[in-house]
């Protein structure tokens, strides 16, 4: 383990979350009820391998064809650099808002802002895109159903779920993830005992040309694929999430972000790679909805493939509820910031007192996830929402490099190794990234960005005593935290 010369020097090794909350100026208000084990079970499934390959899967094969398998390993070792750097600040600042207290407290608070935005835009559209793939299932199962109204069904159920004691929801998603990692499992082992296509798919891949044949791929198709292809392996920062709900040392949350990361992505890399080296008919298989489930099909029958998409039903559902949870406690930690006037701050900071769940942050994002997925289109959310993700990447990327530089006295409870390597490696991955989306969901964020400096401007500025406060200053920290250490 390497690290620069101006290092924060060593500090005790055990740190208590809870105490380091306290050092940041925050009480103790949820429910310190997860283990280690209960926060990453959380954090995989949010990852959510089985849903993500059988919801964001199929769009990077949509993509880039059989290149999508470049995409993958590309934007699984870019997220497992991204893992490093938020393993680190995450250990750090463990605090609800996650990636958006982190930028804040390295960049500053009105770049902090503007990642607080994004993360509200992925709040609103991450649960409703896999909430969206679940309906597509369904419908694949019961034709008559419609795909947005089976997913409008399912996000009211989690939203009343996810309102329970968030230890009962660890339970809850830990069993919904046992059966999922037995689903992705058996994808996998579909893929490695009927593989048909030969290398050269790797070597000159092909993509459908939307009418039963097939064509080339291009290298700029496979980078545009990375953006959708990091979705997908997206979740891991939501072990930062529940750190204020997680028992134990301030360490524990940076090895929960790593290991949910690592475990995630090897559980959606190896069975994607199988399936697709499995697939029978290419220019099917590229065409297809679901070409996941139906190469599933192909090797073992109709009746197994029924019994991979009711998997895939419920592991889209848990994935749904993991995201839920961890996107009202970003919400909750915005409003106990003050981000909003002051009515919206009090509703989103309240904490239901017998579950010490917040609840209005909650139902906020389970109603707005709700009314989307009655509009929406999953290839339109996903595109859209991977730009938010890698945008807010890039942001992380840039904190890990500046706060070696300007928080040198800082105590990393958890330390990435290789420092700096991870940061740039994933700085210029999501940069390269960045460089191949579509123009009109770059507007957007782009568009979301300027509304949100203009809000800023006008109503946050003015007020920054009473508005947008965080305790910013690294030697405050520093000192509560000598102070306050086990």
């Amino acid at each position: 383990m390497t690290h620069d010369a101006t290092s924060a020097p060593e500090v005790s090794p055990y740190v208590s979350a809870e105490r380091e909350l306290e050092a940041l100026g925050y009480k103790q208000e949820l429910n310190r009820g997860l283990s280690v084990i209960g926060t990453i079970a959380l954090s995989l499934s949010d990852i959510t391998p089985t849903a993500s390959l059988l919801v964001i899967g199929p769009v990077v094969i949509a993509t880039a064809g059989t290149a999508s398998v470049w995409s993958y390993l590309l934007g699984g070792f870019i997220a497992l650099n991204v893992a490093l750097c938020m393993g680190e600040l995450g250990s750090m600042f463990p605090v609800a808002g996650g990636l958006y207290s982190i930028v804040t407290r390295v960049l500053g608070r009105p770049i902090g802002f503007l990642a607080l935005l994004d993360y509200v835009g992925q709040a609103v559209f991450l649960p409703a895109s896999i909430a969206l793939g679940i309906g597509t299932y369904i419908s694949s199962l019961f034709p008559t159903i419609s795909t947005n109204v089976a997913a409008t069904v399912i996000m009211v159920a989690v939203t009343l779920i996810a309102l329970i004691r968030i230890n009962q929801n660890a339970i809850i998603t830990g069993i919904f993830l046992l059966l999922e990692l037995a689903v992705v499992s058996s994808m996998a082992v579909a893929g490695f005992t009927h593989w048909r296509q030969p290398f050269s798919i790797l070597s000159h891949p092909v993509m459908t040309n939307g009418r039963g044949g097939l064509t080339g791929v291009g290298v700029s198709l496979v980078i545009a694929a990375i953006a959708t292809a990091l979705f997908s392996v997206n979740g891991y920062d939501s072990a930062i999430n529940f750190s204020e709900e997680t028992e134990g040392e301030a360490s524990h949350v940076g090895q929960a972000v790593v290991i949910a990361a690592s475990t995630g992505i090897f559980f959606e890399l190896v069975p994607f790679i199988a399936i697709v080296f499995g697939a029978g008919s290419l220019a099917a298989f590229l065409a297809s909805a679901t070409p996941l489930t139906d190469a599933v099909g192909g090797a073992f029958g109709s009746g197994f493939k029924n019994v991979v998409t009711v998997g895939a039903i419920i592991a889209i559902f848990n994935a749904s509820l993991a995201i839920t949870l961890q996107f009202a406690r970003v919400m909750f930690a915005s409003g106990r910031d003050r981000a909003w006037p002051g009515p919206i701050s009090d509703a989103f900071a309240q904490v239901w007192g017998a579950t010490r769940a917040p609840w209005v942050a909650t139902l906020f994002v389970g109603v707005l996830a709700s009314a989307l997925c009655l509009q929406g289109k999953l290839a339109t959310v996903v595109t859209f929402t991977a730009v938010l993700i890698i945008v807010l990447y890039a942001l992380i990327a840039i904190s890990a490099l500046v706060s070696h530089r300007t928080q040198r006295q800082l105590p990393r409870p958890w330390r990435m190794p290789l420092f700096p390597i991870p940061p740039i490696i994933a700085l210029a991955g999501v940069g390269i990234a960045l460089s191949q989306q579509k123009v009109s969901d770059l507007l957007i964020v782009l568009g979301i960005f300027v509304a949100g400096a203009i809000y800023y401007g006008l109503f946050i500025y003015p007020r920054q005593d009473r508005y947008w406060y965080m305790t910013t200053n690294p030697e405050a920290e520093l000192a509560a935290l000598d102070n306050e250490s086990v």
